[in-house]
């Protein structure tokens, strides 16, 4: 590419320029006046700007003679009104790493770098040096206080008479709003408590560490289950994705270990003195959980006490509580994952599947092979599998797998 230095004089700003930039020349004449002059102005044949309105602006505020100049030779006048808008829409796609940003600022910040030449304005500045201290202590950060009325007379009575209270926490936004809202108000009932995560197999690396230093900084008592088998070595094993209507990876998988804690608690507290406490409320129920504030079911010869204590929260409260904990949830959500359910999962959301190829390419490769290996049972309706294929395979394999198909049972809403 070849540039040219240019009197200032003989360069023409486009008079119809569509973007809006004089908030930034200010900005950018500092940066201009720190770094140098280190990219070009694009220009046509004629001198007239197509790139670099805003450094163009600057220079004129510095007082600056020459530019650098390149002629973008050889495109047609259309060419040249589309690049002018691409140069600028192209920028405003790109996003900010929200993890990396600030700690790119915060080492300048220790240099006693002058910050103000980065072009953010002093709100923005601290944001993101603030967003570093809360990234940094996340989950180690003391309980968010939260209404203690989030939850209706109804589950407090559950609560009271209840004599060991089992939180069941994934490390998602449901469960953790209930155990930083339950520990504070079962320590000062004085109840018997612990909160259970159960490791499958399949959970994200930083998962299990964000488990431990969330209850620790809560002073809550956890207990790490293990699944009786590695769900991913039980796959392999049956050459076969979980069931998508019943769902065998979560009754055989977590709410299996879930149940062994709650008979041996019954067996120290007596039947009927044990709860579940779950996270969730009424319009994110499925037929597989969430279903009511209170139920019990049956398992062997046991009967499970759960019981949803938000349940009939209003989403507006529930939100507005959720976002004062926001700085202290797994940094995954931050990073474009929508849940913490183990990474293999073949039910997720296109969202969820980008921030795996993004974050954990590895992982992504396995599931493409998994994609490739594993069976599945259909039902009529059901077009989890097909989706899922033309995902990690493409649109080929989504339309030439049929198999296994099984149109008995309707697949129930969810």
């Amino acid at each position: 590419m070849k540039i040219t230095q240019r009197k200032i004089d003989t360069i023409t700003p486009y008079e119809n320029n569509p973007r809006q930039n004089d908030n930034a020349v200010e900005a950018v004449a500092k940066s201009i006046t720190e770094f140098g002059f280190r990219q070009p102005i694009v220009v046509d044949a004629d001198g007239v700007i197509i790139a670099g309105h805003t450094r163009y602006k600057a220079a004129m505020m510095l007082g600056l003679d020459k530019l650098p100049v390149h002629v973008a030779e050889g495109l047609s006048p259309e060419q040249v009104r589309a690049y002018r808008i691409a140069d600028n829409a192209s920028g405003e796609l790109a996003k900010w790493d929200k993890q990396l940003l600030p700690i790119e600022i915060s080492e300048l910040q220790q240099a006693d770098f002058d910050l103000s030449l980065l072009g953010f304005d002093e709100d923005t500045l601290e944001n993101f040096l603030v967003g570093l201290d809360d990234s940094d202590a996340s989950a180690d950060g003391p309980p968010v206080e939260t209404d203690e009325s989030l939850a209706n007379a109804d589950a407090m009575g559950y609560i009271e008479a209840a004599e060991h209270i089992i939180v069941q926490f994934s490390g998602g936004k449901d469960s953790s709003l209930v155990l930083n809202w339950a520990a504070p108000i079962l320590q000062k009932l004085g109840k018997s408590f612990e909160a259970v995560f159960v490791e499958t197999g399949a959970e994200f690396p930083d998962l299990t560490p964000y488990i431990i230093r969330f209850c620790e900084s809560r002073q809550v008592p956890l207990r790490l289950l293990q699944s009786r088998e590695n769900i991913i070595l039980h796959w392999f094993k049956k050459n076969s994705w979980p069931d998508s209507k019943y769902r065998d990876c979560i009754h055989g998988f977590i709410n299996d270990a879930v149940n062994r804690v709650f008979v041996e608690r019954e067996k120290e507290f007596g039947v009927g003195k044990v709860l579940i406490m779950r996270g969730g409320r009424s319009d994110q129920k499925t037929t597989l959980s969430k279903s009511n504030l209170y139920q019990e079911v049956g398992f062997g010869k046991h009967t499970a006490r759960l019981l949803n204590p938000f349940f009939n929260t209003s989403a507006e409260e529930y939100d507005a509580q959720l976002e004062k904990l926001r700085p202290q949830l797994w940094n995954g959500y931050e990073l474009g994952f929508i849940r913490t359910a183990c990474w293999a999962c073949p039910f997720q959301r296109k969202d969820q599947w980008d921030a795996l190829k993004k974050h954990y390419p590895l992982l992504a490769e396995e599931m493409k092979r998994f994609a490739r290996r594993f069976n599945w049972k259909q039902y009529k309706g059901d077009k989890t599998f097909q989706r899922m294929r033309k995902y990690w395979l493409g649109d080929a394999a989504a339309a030439t797998d049929g198999s296994a198909i099984d149109d008995s049972n309707p697949i129930g809403e969810e």
